[in-house]
């Protein structure tokens, strides 16, 4: 085992190069990845009921189209139990239309699975692992960051399923109460003074720091973190995490190359809950903030515009009821209205001072070395090479995670399973009245009801209804699992007749 608790083999055919091994358990919670668009809350109901992401990664190759219809029969109803025993255990009742749009994502996770190179996970470690450069945890891991299961403890929303990384994973569990610092990419001298020096005085005080790996405010916020190790020994200072949008293998901006490589060598931790090549777009980002927030205990927001992602991060935090701060600024500047407009709104506490941190963070300590969110795993996992592949009582039994964009099931209501039903516009709530009326505008233009399209529509027509990606994927999200939309590729139909 390696000086990260993370099993590894040594290739003797390779210069003795060190291949990292992830747990069983993690390498199917990667396949389970593989097969979602995004995170995903059907997914995550199913590995509540199921018990483990071997047992689910086995029902769907059972139950994949291409087997014997007897075959297939018999595991689509285990995997149908499995998902209502889940729905319940998370609090949620299995509808009718819920069963229904959990169909429909089955045979989206069917189509994908036909795109991995074998439908044995345990045979494709290398594969996931970019040939053992990047780690692969999962809840298992006594490095897996247990805070994250606030996303489906404290709102409707989902931890990942695994993470990938680069640099320490120790870094993840290193530091009880994170602090996050967040804030646009144009930032001002003043923002990047705000960001670099609470940072550097929060790493000196032995906390992570985590961020987002951008330019602007999170390069600061890394910078300040790195910078706290000049002059202090290192294992005094605590570490930095940037989570990324993308898998890890599209880490950005170029600009920032020099800075990733640091935090590596520094001990700290590059992470994402994407697959290798994932691209990163848009509203990747926006759910990336969401682990960003959920990480942190704290979160300030050092500078930001009106629409800047920022504000996003410092929402999920609000959600999560982590601590939030906004460090004020002149009102005659547009780069300090979004931190000025969430203090008066009280949605963050105002920051008096970048260089107390004390006031805000929790007692000074030195970066720990124990499993923080695991203390009683003390035996390595079994490797893949232990393991067969099928289902065994070796496996995790902790559950999965929910997804990024899952509304809240309990508030579905039941449509009928007989056929499409009409809905007239009226008798849907405001907010989802207003996207139907923005999808139909776009099928009657000859657009693609794509959630970019539907939001650069809403700026057009409904800017003070629906002002950001976010809102747009959380109705559709809400709208698909009520039965009224349904979701082809990336395009947003009606799957009732709306009037």
């Amino acid at each position: 085992m390696n000086n990260h608790g993370i099993q590894d083999d040594r290739n003797d055919q390779n210069s003795g190069s060190s291949l990292y091994v992830p747990s069983a358990d993690a390498m199917y919670r990667a396949a389970l990845t593989f097969c979602l668009d995004d995170a995903d809350a059907m997914m995550y109901a199913l590995l509540k009921g199921a018990g483990d992401a071997a047992t689910v990664w086995h029902l769907l190759r059972e139950s994949h189209p291409k087997n014997p219809s007897s075959q297939c029969a018999a595991a689509l109803g285990k995997l149908d139990l499995a998902f209502t025993q889940g729905l319940v255990r998370w609090g949620r009742k299995p509808q009718a239309s819920v069963m229904k749009t959990f169909h429909t994502a089955l045979a989206g996770w069917h189509n994908r699975m036909q795109d991995m190179p074998s439908d044995d996970p345990v045979r494709i470690a290398d594969w996931f692992t970019v040939d053992g450069t990047q780690w692969l945890i999962g809840p298992d891991s006594p490095y897996w960051p247990g805070q994250l299961e606030d996303l489906a403890l404290k709102s409707d929303w989902a931890p990942p399923l695994c993470l990938w990384g680069k640099g320490d994973p120790q870094a993840l569990t290193s530091c009880p109460k994170p602090v996050g610092i967040v804030g646009s990419r144009d930032v001002t001298e003043y923002g990047r003074y705000v960001a670099h020096t609470l940072a550097e005085q929060a790493a000196a005080l032995g906390h992570t720091v985590v961020s987002g790996g951008a330019m602007g405010t999170d390069a600061a916020a890394h910078w300040g973190a790195l910078n706290a190790f000049h002059g202090r020994r290192s294992h005094t200072v605590g570490r930095t995490v940037a989570v990324f949008a993308g898998g890890l293998n599209h880490m950005g901006p170029t600009r920032n190359r020099s800075l990733f490589e640091r935090i590596e060598t520094q001990s700290g931790a590059l992470i994402s809950e994407l697959c290798p090549n994932t691209i990163p777009e848009a509203r990747r980002f926006l759910l990336r903030n969401r682990i960003i927030a959920a990480l942190s205990s704290t979160v300030v927001v050092a500078q930001a515009r009106l629409r800047s992602g920022a504000l996003n991060t410092a929402g999920w935090a609000y959600e999560l009821m982590r601590e939030v701060y906004a460090a004020p600024g002149d009102i005659n500047q547009p780069a300090n209205a979004g931190c000025n407009r969430i203090i008066s709104e009280n949605r963050a506490a105002l920051l008096c001072a970048a260089t107390d941190v004390e006031s805000i963070c929790h007692e000074a300590h030195h970066p720990s070395t124990e499993h923080a969110s695991h203390p009683e795993t003390t035996a390595p996992q079994p490797t893949l090479r232990q393991v067969h592949a099928e289902p065994s009582s070796r496996h995790a039994r902790k559950p999965g995670s929910p997804s990024a964009a899952s509304p809240d099931l309990r508030t579905v209501t039941a449509t009928s399973a007989d056929g499409p039903k009409s809905i007239h516009l009226n008798a849907l709530p405001e907010p989802q009245r207003v996207l139907a009326s923005l999808i139909k505008e776009c099928h009657k233009r000859h657009l693609i009801a794509t959630p970019d399209a539907l939001l650069k529509m809403a700026r057009q027509q409904t800017p003070n209804e629906i002002s950001d990606i976010g809102t747009v994927l959380e109705l559709v999200g809400a709208m698909e699992l009520s039965g009224i939309i349904r979701r082809q590729a990336d395009e947003v139909v009606f799957s009732t007749i709306v009037d």
